[in-house]
């Protein structure tokens, strides 16, 4: 047994120059604050080597801020200029050394340390160990303690080779556990905590830091590391997957737009073959009519011949008739009067024809015109509200009046003026014509201007049908001309410099962060929204390409943002101002920003504006240059700002379709009925004079009447019967002549007509309609896949023929499902850029997003589906397999193994305390597997684990599941504050052994009965439930010094220090304790305020006391001779 036997202390607190015999059991008392805990202080630096001061005091205040320095110099308490006082100041030397006894081999040795103060306040420490008793000089010369140099020559001097200086605290440590008889690593945490040892209510606590000296924790970072190595992995496949299945989506889509688009192509080619089908049928029809015309030509020449002949026998028989008849006496006495009258028959009949004619001409024309005019007039009159607003609107105006004038003018005109038509005066025909005049010249000229608006509006809407289509897929709706203009700059520079360029909007670049100054950022920036940015190496390169563009397209609406100038002149955003409702992330956006309105001030009101002399409110009031305007509505009736499209704007755009088929509709029915009116024909002033003339000769109708009845009146005297004979007979040969000849000229005119068609047939229309198949042929051959072609469309279109449908009926059906299918094409790819701009966006790819291939996207799914994630599949099943390996071999291994160790060392302890009875009662510790974490302990303690190589699989396969849980528990890894100290408390838990095991105490009086401490304790008193604990940390260091082995395996040090020793306990249970420190053979130093003196003196073998005086501290031996009393102020007096 090696026991401490003296005790030397110099300089040390209060403390100057003292020597402490000790004896095996001793009793430390005092006062308070008399030096007892300092004294404890001092022997813990030799006995645990440690100079940190950590364990300063921790009985006597948890929080006590005693340090080396504190010690080594007195410090007295805080000094006037902030500092500390102290009792030693300058160079000066401090010593703590203790003699121990071995008296197996009757040798003592001192463990102790010196310490060198200097003048800086600095010190510098040596602990050494001296194979002697305790120099006589105690370390003193010349009544100056020696400094390490010093003792060092004199260790040399006096004590050469038994000695030795270290020059580490872990040096001496080890030089301690030696010289202490070899002891574990556990009598450092062990004396420490037993020195301040106080009561404990946590038994797993305990038992773990008093009694074990396994492992608390195991380190995973290794095996965490390579655990989130491969959830790493699994993440990063995961990501990978979702980009396949992205690119999947992409993929299909762009599928579905190459269907759509094929579809057009082969209803565009089956249109066209219908076409050119027609084309070659109208060939046909042509030939055909040549074939026909030259076989009636042959017919027309013998039918001439034939009427020739008929013509020449029926003029003989006139002549015989003319010669007869003019023989006869009565012809000759009325020829001249019947010659008369047969001149004013054909006058009067002539006159009658005439005035029908001017009649029927002048009815035709009021008609026309009325029915037209009408329609123009209702159609003008019901949509007045829809027209009004057009750019024709007072087109419209003049056209409606001049139309209501020729409704009146020609229906009086028709109802009045021709019942009489003598009566027609020059002045109505005149007043009617330049009537017509008018509405026709405004209707030729509305008609060319009003198709031009109508042509104008169905681009425009077909433009605004895309603009929907591409707001509903993300896009925005900018000005077609804008847009394309954009993309064209985009592409020329990034086909010039062979990488992706991009050109943006202003307005893509920022976002409005406050809904309430949405109109006053849109109506404010208006056209500046517009403009376009560049990286600045491009910049006067795009300039010159969008010169030329916006020349090219007749659009002026944009301009190039000079970002690095901008970027340069450093505009700031004032406070206050409208650019702090921007937000953006592009440097050259926010420079822009802040130039443009980083100093219009915000304002709540147009009083506020104008006191700002630059300021704007929400409702776009706004003051600049000393003027107040307001901002007007149109500017921000539509809202471009920001990277999202609302369903406002997209209610705003289908809104302005539907007003534009509105007003469309509405002209396509007036342009309509101009273009009937442009057809018609006005009466001419020829016309005019003509029917004037025909007029004033119409008004003789009355004197030729009465004439014809004088000249009946002459002839009915003589008796023409004979006469009228013949001439029935020579007008009934004359008929058939005339007949024959109108029969002749007709077939004349068939003739020519016949020989015209066939030479236009020949030498126009036949080579322009090979002209045409060529054409169309070549068009076909060169604009369609042969492929396509000829695997579908032609064998449809064939198919078509097969079953008797008509190259119209085709072109009509085709046409139609060539619209709907290029709507659904022109749809599906504005779903594929909406994809591939969200793809691109979200992973940070330079990728066109507009181009008709999607090679680039599919070449990236083949790479990821096909290539790299099964590669990381590969390896994340690799690494999960390792990881598993891992977890079973290193950190449940581990767990068992810190399990084992302490079940086995609590066996040992219970076999200590088996040996040792505190009153009546024994005690002993229980070790369980945790009902909490149970199924955890099975696993571990399961034999399989120790099986290796294919054998695991066994263990592996039987604790899958158990594992996994496990394994996530401790490696599930969150991006979260809250996640993450979770995952840390988790890793704490999991990897500490105690966790999966239930500690508990058990207390057997000695009828046999047992009780559970963790149950006592919420029903004893302090000093029942502290016992059981005091016994426990005496048997640990029982167990540690191996106090029940032979030889030099026992021979050890035996020493303990409790600091408040037995606080809470009755003097009986104290003489136990004492009792059972002798009986394990322990050497103590007992520590307790001087009220216990009465308890404990009688137990011990010395009473020591520390007295304090001033500024020194002494330490005297308490004796009955010395009559020391405790007097009512608990002061001790000797």
């Amino acid at each position: 047994m090696k026991s401490l036997k003296k005790v030397k202390i110099i300089n040390w607190h209060y403390f100057w120059n003292e020597t402490i015999n000790v004896e095996p059991i001793v009793f430390l008392t005092g006062l308070n604050a008399s030096g007892k805990s300092t004294l404890i202080d001092a022997l813990q630096v030799i006995l645990l080597g440690d100079t940190s001061g950590r364990f300063f005091n921790k009985a006597a205040s948890e929080k006590s801020s005693r340090t080396l320095k504190g010690y080594l110099r007195g410090e007295l308490g805080d000094a006037e200029d902030g500092g500390f006082k102290y009792l030693r100041e300058g160079r000066f030397t401090s010593y703590i050394a203790l003699e121990f006894y071995d008296d197996l081999n009757d040798k003592s040795f001192v463990m102790g340390c010196v310490f060198d103060s200097f003048d800086d306040g600095s010190e510098e420490h040596r602990y050494f160990c001296l194979e002697d008793k305790m120099p006589e000089n105690e370390f003193i010369k010349d009544n100056i303690p020696m400094e390490y140099k010093t003792l060092a020559a004199y260790f040399t001097s006096e004590y050469d080779g038994k000695f030795k200086f270290v020059d580490t605290n872990k040096q001496y440590q080890d030089l301690l556990k030696k010289k202490f008889g070899n002891i574990k690593d556990k009598y450092f945490s062990l004396f420490k905590k037993a020195v301040s040892f106080t009561p404990i209510t946590d038994i797993t606590t305990f038992i773990t830091e008093y009694v074990c000296d396994a492992q608390a924790n195991i380190n995973i970072d290794s095996m965490q590391e390579n655990i989130l190595q491969y959830k790493r992995l699994e993440n990063e496949a995961a990501i990978m997957g979702l980009r396949v299945d992205r690119l999947n989506e992409i993929a299909q889509s762009y599928q579905a737009y190459k269907t759509s688009f094929r579809n057009m192509s082969i209803y565009g080619y089956i249109v066209e073959k219908a076409e050119l089908q027609v084309e070659v049928e109208r060939l046909k029809s042509y030939e055909a009519s040549i074939e026909k015309a030259q076989k009636r030509l042959l017919e027309i020449e013998t039918e001439l011949s034939d009427i020739d002949v008929n013509i020449a026998e029926l003029n003989r028989r006139k002549t015989h008739l003319i010669q007869d008849k003019a023989s006869n006496d009565t012809y000759r006495l009325t020829d001249e009067l019947r010659e008369q009258r047969k001149e004013e028959v054909e006058k009067l009949a002539n006159l009658n024809r005439q005035a029908e004619t001017v009649k029927n001409n002048l009815e035709q024309y009021a008609t026309s015109f009325i029915n037209v005019a009408s329609k123009i007039v209702e159609k003008l009159s019901n949509f007045q509200d829809e027209l009004i607003g057009d750019d024709h609107g007072y087109e419209f105006s003049d056209l409606l009046a001049a139309a209501t004038r020729v409704v009146e003018t020609s229906t009086n005109l028709k109802d009045n003026e021709l019942q009489n038509i003598e009566m027609l005066s020059v002045e109505t025909l005149k007043e009617w014509r330049d009537s017509l005049a008018t509405f026709k010249q405004l209707v030729s000229a509305l008609q060319v201007s009003l198709g031009r608006t109508i042509t104008n509006y169905d681009k425009e809407t077909a433009n605004l049908r895309q603009q929907e289509v591409e707001m509903r897929n993300g896009g925005k709706s900018y000005d077609h001309n804008l847009t394309l203009i954009k993309n064209e700059l985009q592409r020329i520079l990034t086909e010039r410099h062979n990488k992706p360029i991009t050109v943006s909007l202003f307005a893509d670049l920022i976002d409005i962060k406050s809904q309430k100054w949405v109109n006053a950022i849109e109506g404010y920036l208006y056209n500046q929204k517009f403009n376009l940015f560049v990286e600045n190496q491009y910049y006067l390169e795009a300039y010159e390409i969008l010169r030329e563009l916006l020349a090219r397209n007749h659009f002026y609406g944009t301009t190039l943002v000079d970002q690095e100038k901008i970027i340069e002149r450093n505009y700031i955003c004032e406070k206050g101002s409208l650019a702090e409702e921007i937000a953006t992330d592009h440097d050259g956006a926010r420079s822009y920003t802040n130039f443009l309105i980083g100093r219009l001030k915000k304002c709540r009101s147009p009083q506020e504006a104008r006191e700002s002399l630059n300021g704007i409110t929400p409702e776009c009031d706004i003051y600049r240059n000393f003027a107040m305007g307001k901002i007007n509505p149109r500017l921000y009736a539509a809202t471009y700002i920001g990277r999202s499209v609302g369903d406002a704007q997209i209610a705003l755009k289908r809104a302005e379709i539907d007003r534009n088929n509105k007003l469309v509709s509405v002209l396509r029915d007036v342009h309509r009925d101009i273009a009937e009116a442009s057809t018609l024909e006005i009466i001419n002033s020829n016309e005019i004079n003509t029917t004037i003339s025909l007029i004033e000769g119409i008004c003789q109708i009355d004197g030729i009447r009465q004439t014809i009845a004088y000249l009946d009146d002459e002839l009915s005297k003589h008796d023409i019967t004979q006469i009228e004979s013949f001439d029935r007979r020579i007008k009934d040969v004359e008929d058939d002549i005339k007949n024959l000849e109108n029969e002749k000229t007709t077939l004349f005119e068939e003739k020519g007509r016949l020989n015209t068609q066939i030479k236009t047939y020949r030498e126009e229309k036949i080579p322009e309609t090979k002209k045409h198949l060529k054409d169309r042929q070549d068009h076909l051959d060169n604009n369609y896949d042969p492929f396509v072609v000829a695997e579908e469309a032609e064998p449809l279109f064939n198919q078509m023929l097969v079953e008797n449908r008509t190259p119209v009926d085709i072109i009509t059906e085709y046409n139609t499902k060539y619209s709907q299918a290029q709507y659904k094409s022109q749809t599906f790819f504005s779903n594929v850029t909406k994809l591939r701009r969200e793809y691109v966006k979200d992973y940070h790819l330079s990728y066109d997003t507009n181009q008709t291939d999607n090679d680039a996207y599919d070449k990236e799914l083949v790479d990821m589906r096909d290539v790299k994630l099964p590669q990381y599949r590969e390896a994340i099943t690799d690494a999960y397999n390792k990881a598993t390996k891992q977890f079973k071999d290193d950190f449940i291994s581990r767990l068992r193994s810190a399990i084992e160790g302490v079940e086995i060392q609590i066996d040992d302890l219970n076999q200590a305390l088996s040996q040792s009875v505190f009153g009546n009662d024994t005690y002993r510790f229980t070790c369980r597997p945790s009902q909490l974490y149970h199924r955890y302990y099975d696993m571990i303690k399961d034999d399989l684990l120790l099986q290796v190589g294919e054998d695991e699989s066994a263990f592996i396969e039987k604790y899958s599941e158990v594992m996994n849980d496990l394994f996530r528990q401790i490696v599930d890894v969150g991006t979260s504050g809250d996640r993450t100290a979770a995952l840390a408390a988790n890793v704490a838990k999991f990897t500490d052994y105690r966790s999966y095991l239930d500690f508990d105490l058990i207390v057997t009086n000695k009828e046999g009965q047992e009780q559970r401490l963790s149950r006592m304790m919420k029903k004893k008193s302090g000093g029942e439930t502290q016992t059981p604990f005091y016994i426990a940390v005496l048997a640990s260091f029982a167990q540690l010094y191996r106090v029940n082995d032979e030889g030099e395996l026992g021979n050890t040090t035996r020493l303990i220090i409790f600091d408040e020793a037995f606080s809470k306990m009755d003097r009986k249970r104290i003489s136990e304790s004492v009792r059972l420190l002798r009986k394990f053979g322990l050497q103590a130093i007992l520590s307790a305020p001087s009220d216990k003196i009465a308890d404990i003196s009688e137990l011990v073998d010395e009473t020591l006391v520390v007295l304090h005086d001033k500024n020194t501290s002494r330490v005297r031996l308490y004796a009955e001779e010395d009559k020391v009393s405790i007097d009512t102020k608990n002061k001790i007096k000797l």
